[in-house]
């Protein structure tokens, strides 16, 4: 027992140890609703992710990222918290289902952006409402005190194992 709480410490860290991959997993895997979304919208290329293809957790989180806007491979890296060479595979890959293109920057040609083909905005805007509503399901059986205390402890743990995806350290 430490800090009078109560709680075993140890074997706290081991049931976290045990959870966090089950949250990786839940939350990274593309849920058959979102395979749904991305085969059957309108405006996403037919041919767009056939159901024999693979599509990993860091296809979704391209496409989510993508939501702010146009950006560099660099920034996506960086977003996702994975190497560049990863993230052009994953761009890569996003490119040849016609899901995302790269363009020149309009502002310094020498860059290249990487932004949604046509139609596809509102496909990972309907992928991100399912992630919401989701989250918003999981989060439902915690009052405000508790979720905010989810947020605020998943980020400092994040934070403290190396990295908070989206932030610079």
């Amino acid at each position: 027992m430490t800090g009078g709480t109560g709680v075993d410490r140890e074997r706290l860290v081991d049931e976290i140890v045990l959870l966090l991959p089950v949250l990786g997993r839940e939350l990274g895997r593309p849920l058959p609703l979102e395979m749904e979304v991305l085969v059957k919208a309108g405006g996403a290329p037919e041919h767009a992710f056939p159901s024999d293809a693979h599509v990993s957790p860091g296809h979704i989180q391209v496409l989510i990222a993508l939501a702010k806007g146009p950006c560099s491979v660099g920034h996506i890296a960086q977003t996702l918290g994975v190497s560049r060479p990863a993230t052009t595979q994953l761009v890569d890959r996003l490119v040849e289902h016609g899901m995302i293109e790269r363009r020149h920057d309009p502002a310094d040609r020498r860059v290249v952006l990487v932004d949604y083909a046509p139609g596809m905005h509102e496909v990972a805007g309907r992928i991100m409402d399912i992630r919401r509503r989701q989250l918003n399901e999981a989060l439902d059986g915690l009052t405000e005190e508790e979720a905010v205390a989810f947020f605020k402890g998943l980020k400092e743990i994040t934070a403290a194992l190396g990295r908070v995806p989206g932030e610079e350290n």
